[in-house]
């Protein structure tokens, strides 16, 4: 049996090892395609950022919106600081946030080096790229906030982009000390929604028992500096640096199987394949159903609606994280929904990307339909009208939904108008998300699948069709908040709200029935255009008209 030589210094190795395979890698890119990158990148960054310097140009706040923001604004910052603490803890408590390569994982945590030594320098390259893009993230949103609030641009820049590198070390910091006391997966998320709940009080001037709210003081630094953000800041990095001296308390059967799942997530990322890359995420939450449903459904014989009785019984067997999930986005589309109501017209895409990712969890029955395509096969149904069947559910868990973010949005203010309004923007927000999430489902990957349709097209139409998979699903969630758009705009113009709410709304449900009607002949669309195309020659046969 080999022994390791006591006398050598494994460190050493380890460091050198990974200082090749740097190398190595820097090698095998050319400068020319990272400068490339860069300035793509740069280019499509830039163009984004003026678009909502544009879109968010509206007038600037008046002297008692200024006066709200200023004694609120700590509160709400401090509810995005709850939000990314309990991500930290729940990821912390379930292995993470470390995600090691499976050979790492195999070969040197079980070989005789310091475990803190070996883990220390992948997670110090991960959090220093998370605070990368947090504080290019932090920028821009200050560098947007200031357009609408008095004071000097560049403050609100700095202090955006310091708040988002705490909230990402705090986070970070956070599940590093939960992965290495092993925190019970129950304990990291009740904590988390606990912290949650006390900042949404909070936010709400119910009651002030938040913590976090000193954490969004250094977001509010450009209206008053205050030395409770100044503590905040101090306790962050202690946090960072705790979680760093017990990064190698780790547990090593937990890094194995999140090395095995993220890899093969990664993979179904590259691919653009979002159905698997949800399916792996769930895994790697262990989101696993519930024995017992949270109602049972009475069973009466064979029923005139299989399908919405079974996509029920699926649905009430959901576990508390997917049902505290829907919660959460309900609650942030309602806020988002609200902020843009108030003049911040591009929250509307954030409250319609928050309904995508819930309507992703609505449409699970149809996926666990589309991921087991021999049970259509099996009874005398159409594909297409099966697929149709289950989307009544999900309007339904997305119409409650909805309602929660409606709540959420008029608890702020409440107003019979606002009721009103919040009323009618209640289904088309259900639809729009419903309609997203069933377009990305259904849709064929963009790599390695479209049939032979895709693959007569030029290079640069495959691209557009790239672009057009990724962003249309998204975008028409998005369409489902234009509704209160309409809205806002008929109230500055003192015209009705809700006639232009209802006007609004018939798009979205017209959008919808297109929606519905491709789900429906999808298949015989699919089948009409393969008949057009050319037949491909079979293997050989040009060999055999060239013998004959």
């Amino acid at each position: 049996m080999l022994t390791a030589d006591p006398d050598a210094d494994l460190e050493f190795s380890l460091a050198e090892m990974r200082r090749q395979r740097k190398r190595k890698r820097l090698a095998d890119v050319h400068i020319i395609d990272a400068l490339y990158r860069a300035d793509l990148t740069a280019l499509v960054g830039g163009g984004a950022i003026y678009a909502l310097a544009g879109a968010i140009g509206d007038t600037p706040l008046n002297a008692g919106q200024l006066d709200s923001v200023t004694a609120h604004g700590a509160g709400w910052l401090g509810l995005a600081m709850a939000f990314a603490v309990a991500i930290g803890l729940r990821s912390g408590s379930r292995g993470g946030p470390l995600v090691l390569e499976q050979a790492e994982v195999r070969h040197v945590l079980l070989a005789p080096v310091d475990r803190t030594t070996a883990v220390r320098g992948p997670a110090l390259r991960q959090v220093r790229f998370l605070v990368f893009v947090a504080i290019l993230v932090g920028a821009v949103v200050g560098i947007l906030t200031a357009r609408r609030l008095d004071g000097n641009a560049a403050a609100w820049t700095a202090c955006g982009a310091l708040y988002a590198a705490v909230a990402v070390t705090v986070s970070y910091g956070a599940a590093l000390c939960a992965a290495a006391w092993r925190l019970p997966s129950w304990i990291g998320t009740t904590i988390g929604a606990a912290l949650v709940a006390l900042a949404l009080v909070d936010g709400l001037d119910v009651v002030n028992l938040s913590p976090l709210t000193a954490w969004g003081e250094i977001g509010m630094w450009p209206e008053g500096f205050g030395l409770l953000g100044l503590a905040a800041l101090v306790v962050s990095v202690t946090v960072l640096l705790v979680g760093f001296v017990r990064v190698g308390d780790l547990s090593v059967e937990a890094a194995e199987r999140r090395s095995t799942l993220v890899g093969q997530l990664r993979f179904a990322a590259t691919l653009q394949d979002l159905r698997t890359v949800i399916v792996l995420r769930r895994q790697l939450a262990i989101e696993l159903p519930r024995l017992r449903p949270w109602l049972r459904l009475p069973v009466r014989g064979t029923g005139r609606l299989p399908v919405w009785t079974r996509d029920w019984r699926g649905i009430l067997r959901w576990p508390a994280a997917r049902v505290g999930r829907l919660a959460l986005l309900a609650v942030s589309a309602g806020l988002a929904l609200r902020g843009a109501w108030e003049g911040t017209t591009p929250l509307l895409g954030l409250a319609g990307v928050a309904l995508f990712i819930a309507g992703l969890d609505a449409v699970e029955p149809l996926a666990q339909e589309v991921d087991h395509p021999s049970r259509a096969e099996t009874i005398p149904v159409e594909r297409g009208v099966v697929h149709v069947r289950h989307l009544p559910a999900a309007v339904a868990v997305m119409v409650l939904v909805a309602i929660v973010g409606a709540a959420v949005a008029l608890a702020l203010e409440p107003s019979v108008g606002g009721l009103a309004v919040a009323a009618v923007c209640v289904v088309p927000a259900a639809l729009g998300g419903v309609a997203g999430a069933v377009t990305s489902v259904l849709s064929d990957p963009v790599l390695g699948g479209g049939g032979d349709a895709w693959a007569l097209v030029a290079p640069e139409a495959a691209g557009m069709r790239l672009v057009m998979r990724t962003a249309w699903p998204p975008a028409l969630a998005i369409g489902g908040t234009l509704p209160l758009l309409a809205a806002r705009s008929a109230a500055e113009h003192n015209t009705s709200a809700v006639g232009a709410a209802l006007t609004a709304s018939i798009l979205v449900v017209a959008v919808f029935a297109l929606v519905v009607g491709w789900v429906r002949w999808r298949d015989d669309l699919h089948a009409a255009i393969e008949r057009a195309l050319p037949s491909k020659p079979e293997p050989g046969a040009k060999d055999r008209t060239r013998e004959t």
